[in-house]
């Protein structure tokens, strides 16, 4: 084989498989407000830096549950965070103790005892057979 075939070849199998990841949010108390989300495909800046995030966005919630689609997304291991903005300040508010009075939610739908789940805990792998994650969102108080 002529290294430009070998060449060719190569390139078919390393194109970078794109599609349309969908989240569903499940456990909203109310259509108030807005969610603001993160796709992470790294620990980096996790879960609370958006700039790092591969996808983010703030949208309405005209519909329960919420489906939020994210188009051209490669393939890969990712962990979404999602928060409930219902007073739409931009942040999670919390009580004095810091315990979450708006909702929040991980891909992977980990237990929150003690703080942020770790990115780990959060991953779930996007591919053809698997496009579609659920998100079930959590009030603390």
């Amino acid at each position: 084989m002529s290294s430009s075939n070998q060449r060719s070849f190569d390139n078919t199998f390393s194109a970078v498989q794109r599609a349309c990841l969908t989240v569903e949010l499940m456990g909203l108390r109310n259509n108030l407000g807005v969610i603001n989300i993160g796709i992470f495909s790294s620990p980096g800046g996790f879960p609370n830096d958006a700039k790092r995030a591969v996808r983010s966005g703030c949208f309405p919630i005209p519909t329960l549950p919420l489906l939020l689609t994210f188009d051209d997304l490669p393939f890969g291991q990712y962990a979404a965070t999602v928060h409930h903005d219902e007073n739409m300040d931009g942040e999670l508010n919390t009580n004095l103790l810091g315990i979450p009075t708006e909702g929040i939610g991980f891909s992977g739908n980990p237990k929150i005892w003690r703080g942020v789940p770790a990115f780990d805990r959060t991953c779930f792998e996007f591919s053809s057979v698997n496009s579609t994650v659920s998100i079930r969102v959590k009030y603390l108080l």
